[in-house]
């Protein structure tokens, strides 16, 4: 079983402004220390995932193919800073689908367990709201709230020191 660090994107990765969506790679802007932090994660042996809710797809205003062009960026400029990402989950539905899998319900989690052998009670899950402890508690990870510039940075350093 593998150790994992679960990353919420928005707002844990990147920027989040809210009530506006990124709907495109220029709107992209990763936080402060975000590209460090994972490559230091990477470093000391954790599988890193991105679990990510993006309800523009299901609201209309952003397509799969569009968040595949975010995603490809992103992870380029995290591996260009010797982190590892093995994978970005995503959920496409808006709050009102009521789907299985946008969180803080467990669906992405069902699927990061049809393809990786996660060790929870080693593991952790990085986050900037409550709905993000919620799903952690549920799937039994560890939980670090991260928000804002150097938020992820301090994360680390708190899930490296247990």
């Amino acid at each position: 079983m593998d150790r994992f660090v679960f990353l919420d994107r928005d707002g844990v990765i990147n920027r989040l402004d809210y009530g506006n969506y990124v709907l495109s790679w220029p709107e992209f802007k990763f936080l402060d220390g975000v590209i460090e932090a994972i490559a230091e994660l990477s470093g000391a042996g954790y599988k890193i995932i991105i679990i990510t809710n993006q309800s523009p797809i299901g609201r209309g205003l952003l397509t799969e193919e569009a968040l595949t062009v975010i995603h490809n960026n992103m992870l380029f400029e995290i591996e260009q800073g010797g982190g590892i990402v093995e994978e970005v989950f995503h959920c496409p539905h808006a709050p009102e689908d009521k789907c299985k899998c946008r969180k803080p319900e467990t669906g992405m989690f069902d699927q990061v367990n049809e393809k990786y052998d996660v060790d929870y009670t080693k593991s952790w899950f990085v986050g900037d709201f409550e709905s993000d402890r919620q799903v952690a508690e549920r799937v039994g990870l560890n939980f670090v709230l991260a928000k804002g510039n150097g938020g992820l940075k301090k994360a680390v350093e708190e899930i490296l020191s247990k």
